[in-house]
């Protein structure tokens, strides 16, 4: 197929449909295909901050693989929880898998102490912005499976409802 044009090769063992260059984010989902976009670069493309991160950032199953690039951040997810929230779809052109914005929430008030203040402020001021757009069901669903949910809970509804 390669040979033919109807595939291109994009590096071993990652090729594409289309000539375009796929993105680099593009590029390491394909390599961690388990991997999903967070925090700071889902804050980026929902427009909860205008910073573009130096980094991307995916989250993986704790216990799972490494992902070996100076490009990425990895956040350790708790077992059994990577795929709550993750849906594909299209960022800036980019078909990604991340997280919605239900379980953005529950990872930004999980990872608040180890987020920058400033960020951690600006992000909670545009869910606040969004809250009417929110699912506190779905999200209630997901924080199920969390251990301290009772503290997530608790954060959530008295700095975001």
């Amino acid at each position: 197929m390669v040979a033919r044009g109807e595939l291109f090769k994009i590096e071993p063992g990652i090729y594409s449909e289309t000539r375009r260059r796929p993105r680099e984010l593009e590029v390491i989902q394909a390599r961690y295909p388990r991997s999903v976009v967070t925090l700071q670069s889902a804050y980026y493309y929902y427009d909860l901050t205008d910073s573009i991160p130096d980094k991307f950032h995916l989250a993986l199953e704790r216990g799972g693989s490494r992902i070996r690039s100076d490009d990425v951040v990895q956040h350790a997810v708790p077992a059994g929880t990577l795929d709550l929230g993750a849906e594909t779809r299209d960022v800036h052109g980019m078909c990604l898998r991340i997280y919605d914005r239900e379980r953005l929430l529950i990872e930004t008030i999980r990872m608040r102490t180890k987020l920058p203040y400033d960020l951690y402020r600006e992000v909670i001021g545009g869910f606040r912005r969004i809250v009417d757009e929110l699912y506190p069901a779905k999200m209630y669903d997901y924080l199920e499976s969390f251990p301290k949910r009772d503290v997530i809970d608790r954060v959530v509804r008295s700095e975001v409802f």
